[in-house]
């Protein structure tokens, strides 16, 4: 798999975690995201998306065996993802957790709760 590849795989589960949070909140949820590390709670360390693929992409033939999403908290202009990569050992693609097909290393976890905030400057 290449970086674009990738990043584009990145990028359609990053909507899919999206609309999971849709159909648990019952309204729509913006298309732009941040990113949560560390910690999906308030003290996450917030960063952008083409930080976290930075971080994520090791090289064309080693990933991260699983890496969870999982939407934390909602505001009018922004949809912050929890984004953790597991303490695996990194593996071919073919090794990483790739459920449903096709999903490589990303799984959706569905959170109890995900903050709404009114906040545009989160």
């Amino acid at each position: 798999m290449t970086r674009k590849d990738f990043v584009v795989l990145f990028t359609t589960y990053l909507n899919y975690a999206a609309d999971s949070a849709e159909a648990r909140l019952r309204h729509p949820v913006p298309r732009h995201f941040g990113i949560l590390r560390d910690s999906p709670g308030t003290d996450g360390r917030r960063t952008s998306v083409d930080d976290v693929i930075a971080e994520l992409w090791l090289s064309d033939d080693r990933f991260y065996r699983i890496v969870d999403l999982a939407v934390a908290e909602v505001s009018p202009s922004t949809t912050w993802v929890w984004v953790h990569e597991s303490g695996h050992e990194p593996c071919a693609f073919e090794d990483t957790w790739n459920h449903p097909p096709g999903a490589g290393p990303f799984k959706i976890l569905k959170p109890k709760t995900i903050r709404e905030s009114s906040d545009e400057s989160v």
